[in-house]
């Protein structure tokens, strides 16, 4: 004899089969999102390159608006608007840069506007930049770094999601006085011991000293730790006022080095450290 049985699931009930994703959107939109704002800077994740395949590309190509247009889902999660901050590739990154960065994001009304701020960045000297805003930007509202290794034309783009997740971190009330956090390959790092590993790897970052602050999968977050050091709303750096930074050279030291490349950056105008 032969037996049917059926299963009955709630979600069906209040699913329509006939909707469309153009009418879900629609729909999520109409209720009041969070605002975020997305400051791009230029790098790997606004990159283009000549084909989906090809290793090399040019990077900080597209604006901001191209990369939020990529990751259409971003407006299911917040009331996303952009600002091309900069357009440079992060080899070419600088302090008068990350000074007026700091100075944009603390200058951005803290309200029902904007709950977080988003950050796009490349890989080269991300490290730097989000320790300087961890120590400089006087806020407790999340501060989200995120990046990509592949250019934004690639077959395999990593661009997409990573900000989609980086716009997830920003609008969650849990991320709130955490510092600036980095989020790139469904991890949560935090700025202070963020590290580069590798040249072309998706898993580049890691954070070897103090481990991750938690993961972000597809927008949904969980959270493993606070930073323990002062960042921040905490902080006792600022820079308000500054226009710029004096030198300091950073030079790598072996055994039985002769002291001359020191002396010759400090000739140069390096400064010693007290």
């Amino acid at each position: 004899m032969k037996m049917t049985c059926t299963v009955f699931n709630p979600k069906l009930t209040t699913q329509n089969p006939k909707r469309s994703a153009g009418d879900a959107m629609s729909h999520t939109l109409k209720r009041k999102l969070p605002g975020i704002v997305i400051l791009a800077t230029g790098g790997a994740i606004a990159g283009a390159a000549g084909s989906g395949t090809q290793a090399g590309y040019v990077s900080a190509k597209m604006g901001v608006d191209d990369m939020i247009r990529a990751a259409p889902e971003t407006r299911l999660l917040a009331d996303v608007s952009g600002e091309q901050a900069a357009n440079v590739g992060s080899q070419d990154m600088s302090f008068a840069v990350m000074i007026h960065l700091a100075n944009r994001i603390i200058t951005i009304p803290d309200s029902g506007a904007a709950v977080g701020i988003v950050v796009t960045h490349g890989t080269d000297t991300m490290e730097e930049t989000a320790y300087f805003l961890n120590l400089t930007v006087n806020s407790r509202r999340p501060v989200v770094m995120t990046w990509a290794m592949r250019p934004a034309t690639a077959l395999s783009a990593d661009s997409p999601l990573n900000l989609y997740n980086a716009v997830a971190v920003a609008a969650d009330p849990d991320a709130v006085s955490r510092g600036v956090l980095v989020v790139m390959n469904d991890r949560i790092h935090g700025a202070h011991s963020l590290t580069k590993s590798n040249t072309t790897s998706v898993e580049t970052f890691l954070s070897p000293v103090n481990g991750l602050i938690g993961t972000v999968i597809y927008g949904n977050t969980t959270y493993f730790r606070k930073p323990f050091r002062k960042h921040t709303h905490s902080s006792e750096f600022s820079v308000a006022g500054v226009t710029s930074l004096p030198r300091v050279d950073i030079v790598y030291a072996c055994a039985d080095m002769s002291p001359d490349l020191i002396e010759c950056s400090v000739d140069r105008g390096g400064q010693r450290a007290s």
